[in-house]
């Protein structure tokens, strides 16, 4: 895998890439290790910064419901969640780096985290999507997420959102 950095004034885009093979990627449980790749996904898919802690804070508190798209040993996408309430899910994050999708990858992490959930007897999965991401909104939507209300200013960027429900 090979990593492009472009960078301005103002902005720095990495740009991840290498070739899919078909089955190269593995969905597997988080470890440690996979803390700065993950935080690479984070700052480029989601413009976020969160502190490396959280990763093992939300592996601590739900491990099926941290999950990691392995790409020969080297993450390229993640699904982060908790259980917020008895049989209630709820995804904190999720991304795959810009380079990897539409390959399918999002498919396999929501597909395994869905699993995890009915596993462990959740009903309800919730999640908050920024307004402007049309191509995540559209993906919920396959899933039977609907958009339940706006959060107003819930991005640090100032940026709404929508939460967005699946019931099963």
């Amino acid at each position: 895998m090979g990593t492009q950095v472009h960078e301005s004034a103002d902005d720095r885009h990495v740009e991840m890439w290498a070739p899919l093979r078909p089955g190269s990627v593995q969905i597997r449980p988080f470890i440690p290790n996979d803390i700065p790749a993950i935080a690479l996904i984070v700052r480029e898919a989601l413009r976020e910064n969160y502190p490396t802690s959280l990763f093992l804070d939300i592996h601590k508190w739900w491990r099926d419901g941290l999950l990691v798209a392995d790409l020969d040993g080297h993450p390229v996408g993640f699904l982060a969640a908790v259980i917020s309430a008895e049989a209630q899910a709820r995804i904190l994050m999720f991304a795959v780096a810009a380079g990897y999708r539409r390959h399918g990858i999002g498919v396999a992490l929501m597909d395994v985290f869905i699993q995890n959930c009915a596993n462990r007897g959740v009903r309800r999965i919730e999640l908050e999507v920024r307004k402007s991401n049309l191509d995540g909104i559209r993906f919920y939507n396959r899933y039977a997420f609907g958009i339940a209300y706006v959060l107003p200013n819930f991005y640090t960027d100032g940026e709404d959102g929508y939460r967005m429900i699946k019931d099963f």
